[in-house]
């Protein structure tokens, strides 16, 4: 699904949109997750840490928020950022200077550079672990685009997918659809001055492959062993799956 509503293939218009919103995507996040995403991030890397990665691609890197929680928490890690969106890089590039000055994170341990999933520009088997935190469902297409990741990870390195799903409870659904669809477009909109931008984004959760079909695509891409596990009440997922 295309984030606008013009003819043009979806990279672009996705890249743009990130650059126009980039200024208030991290307060944004963080207050319409209620601060939750932080948690959700802590758990996927507690998840990578198990795999002990020595080098680790962080696509659709965003703001750098994952990759600056790696660098913390897993030592003599080196963490490759990588995004559409400059400006998205750009605020990754400042946070990680400021964490390296604070002495928050070790110097040199995150890189960053702008690319598309489905053009890393990295040679094959360079990573062992590979992640992307509310990404995939921005890609242009999934399947090559994890077919890419795959191509970069080391035989046996792991990929983690962090990302948005759709609760079904009686109750906590519709509380949560009416959240997701009415007060976050309305409260991000106004924030960012982007109205489109928020109201793409319950749409695109919408449109995402549910966990099950999600699996099948990882195994069509070459994964295997590919696993769900559910997030407050399946609001989210982390997906995983070996090369």
């Amino acid at each position: 699904m295309k984030p606008y509503t013009d003819n043009r293939p979806k990279t672009p218009q996705i890249r743009e949109m990130f650059d126009r919103i980039a200024p208030a995507y991290d307060r944004l996040n963080h207050l319409l997750s209620l601060g939750i995403d932080r948690s959700w991030r802590r758990r996927t890397v507690k998840m990578l840490a198990a795999v002990r990665p020595r080098r680790v691609i962080d696509v659709a890197t965003g703001t750098g928020d994952l990759a600056l929680a790696i660098a913390r928490r897993i030592s003599g890690v080196r963490i490759e950022g990588v995004d559409l969106s400059p400006q998205m890089i750009e605020i990754a590039r400042a946070k990680t200077a400021a964490a390296e000055t604070q002495g928050r994170i070790p110097a040199d341990t995150v890189s960053y550079s702008v690319a598309d999933v489905e053009t890393l520009p990295f040679p094959d088997d360079s990573f062992d672990a590979a992640t992307v935190a509310f990404g995939v469902r921005n890609f242009a297409d999934i399947p090559a685009g994890l077919a890419r990741i795959r191509q970069v990870l080391r035989p046996g390195g792991t990929l983690f997918i962090l990302e948005f799903d759709t609760p079904h409870g009686k109750i906590f659904g519709p509380l949560y659809r009416f959240y997701f669809h009415r007060v976050l477009p309305a409260v991000g909109g106004w924030i960012s001055k982007d109205r489109k931008a928020y109201r793409y984004l319950p749409r695109s959760v919408d449109e995402f492959p549910a966990p099950e079909r999600l699996r099948e695509i990882m195994s069509g891409a070459g994964f295997r062993e590919c696993r769900s596990r559910a997030l407050f009440g399946g609001v989210a997922y982390i997906h995983t799956g070996k090369k």
